[in-house]
């Protein structure tokens, strides 16, 4: 059995899924490895790797790091790392202190726009360390200000909508750098979110990481269309980079997606995991 899934969150950040729910679902359609890769925490890898031993699944240490360039957001994901490394953890700490400001922003312009929510209100749907715009987002359904979160997102929530706001996070170089240091390989997370200019400064932005220890990018993912996989897996073999990918399960924030399989065009092997180890400097 090598089915795999590098790309899964919990309710430690923007999932649904506790990380024992989410272990057995692993087990349940028959994924031998699983990487929890939530939102700059690792709080739920206790959990799900002591659950992973009793249900017989491999629970792969993550984390999808928030960082940003001047052309917008980037996530970076650490895979197989050491999650008690002192110095990981403090740049974690320091990515989550900038989204915290950030969230103070989004409780500042939702109550400007007239749809206010207390942080009683969001934080009754926040189970880790993360608060995240679906938590908000929640927030606003239970409130009555949406129907649903999709219409949270769309009406205030969305990149560049009425109540966002750009977090100061750190360049996805320190992230790189970071996870490479605690014996980890870093993946670019859906690269084709980025909205690059053309294919010359997608090169140009992933030569600068990969000569920082960027270990992969991620081909397969929900977001990516043919043409899209077709170009990031050219664009990892001329740079050298494993070509990656994962489901990005959210649990009923993403209802569509499913665990192991995405959008059900996503079936990921063990090999690459193992292309991506060799990377690492050192075991995980």
């Amino acid at each position: 059995m090598s089915r795999i899934d590098l790309h899964a969150h919990t309710n430690h950040s923007d999932g649904t899924f506790t990380p024992v729910a989410l272990v057995r679902l692993a087990r349940d359609i028959g994924l031998s490895l699983l990487a929890v890769t939530d939102h700059d925490t690792t709080s739920a890898l206790p959990e799900a790797q002591a659950e992973g031993r009793a249900m017989g699944v491999e629970i792969l240490s993550g984390c999808e790091i928030s960082t940003r360039t001047a052309d917008g957001n980037v996530h970076v994901l650490g895979l197989g790392f050491e999650p008690s490394d002192a110095a990981f953890q403090h740049f974690l700490a320091r990515v989550r202190e900038a989204r915290e400001r950030r969230n103070e922003g989004i409780f500042e312009k939702l109550a400007a726009l007239g749809v206010p929510v207390t942080h009683e209100d969001v934080h009754a749907h926040v189970f880790g360390r993360i608060l995240a715009r679906p938590h908000f987002g929640r927030a606003l359904v239970d409130r009555g200000h949406v129907f649903d979160l999709r219409a949270a997102f769309s009406l205030y929530l969305r990149d560049g909508g009425p109540a966002y706001v750009e977090a100061a996070f750190p360049p996805p170089v320190e992230a790189v750098r970071a996870i490479r240091a605690a014996g980890g390989a870093a993946v670019i997370a859906h690269p084709g979110q980025l909205k690059l200019a053309d294919r010359a400064a997608y090169v140009r932005f992933l030569t600068d990481l990969r000569d920082a220890g960027l270990a992969g990018v991620e081909v397969w993912h929900p977001s990516h269309d043919a043409e899209a996989r077709t170009q990031f897996s050219a664009l990892a073999k001329e740079l050298d980079l494993v070509p990656s990918g994962g489901s990005d399960f959210h649990g009923e924030h993403k209802p569509r997606i499913r665990l192991g399989s995405g959008d059900g065009t996503i079936e990921m092997r063990r090999e690459t995991w193992d292309a991506l180890r060799a990377r690492c400097s050192r075991a995980s």
